[in-house]
């Protein structure tokens, strides 16, 4: 019976997870309702995901709101820019696949408004991960995002179709989005950190 009760068993330990991710999902929906706060809130929990829940460092919640505060302007207005550019692709691609019964041109634009929305959502798949764990100016970060995105690639179209299937989800049955934003960010930190040690190993690696 004690066992049952001892906070460092399995089934305790998978209830704090389980909490966490809730927790950070809800303060991450909060932060992003006005919409243009969703770039900082994006990156405070990629931190907070990797770092506590992932990592098991403590300190969750505080961690999210010093994140969202350090990074506000950079994550804003990266975000800003680049969910422009996504939502104006979007929009395209509805007015051509409206269309495309009536013309094959309306299809090929359709088409090619889809392949070219992957280029903003790859980059903010990575400017987030690269933001919460790595010092950048806007130029900067926004550049970086964009080597990254081309050196690893699988990478990047992996995580933009977690990233489409999980806002589908929440768009469509709405309650997954008490839960899978973090659970995306922890997806996405396998491919982020993973690269993120094969380049930091690297530079390591070169003669000074």
């Amino acid at each position: 019976m004690r066992q049952v009760f001892n906070p460092d068993n399995f089934f305790w330990q998978c209830f704090d997870k389980m909490a966490d991710v809730l927790g950070l999902s809800l303060l991450w929906l909060l932060c992003s309702l006005p919409v243009v706060t969703a770039g900082p809130a994006c990156a405070a929990l990629y931190d907070a995901a990797f770092h506590c829940v992932r990592c098991g460092e403590p300190g969750l919640y505080g961690r999210f709101l010093r994140t969202f505060r350090r990074e506000f302007k950079c994550a804003g207005l990266s975000w800003l820019a680049w969910g422009t550019a996504l939502a104006l692709l979007y929009l395209g691609y509805r007015a051509a696949a409206g269309l495309a019964h009536q013309s094959r041109a309306m299809l090929v634009l359709a088409a090619a408004y889809l392949v070219l929305m992957v280029i903003p959502a790859g980059l903010l798949c990575w400017l987030f991960p690269l933001i919460s764990r790595f010092e950048y100016g806007f130029l900067a970060l926004n550049r970086t995002a964009l080597q990254f995105w081309f050196a690893h690639l699988p990478s990047t179209l992996a995580m933009t179709a977690l990233l489409v299937v999980c806002e589908h989800l929440c768009v469509q049955l709405l309650f997954p989005v008490f839960f899978l934003p973090c659970l995306l960010a922890l997806a996405h930190s396998g491919f982020a950190e993973r690269a993120f040690r094969k380049h930091l190993s690297e530079q390591e690696d070169e003669p000074s």
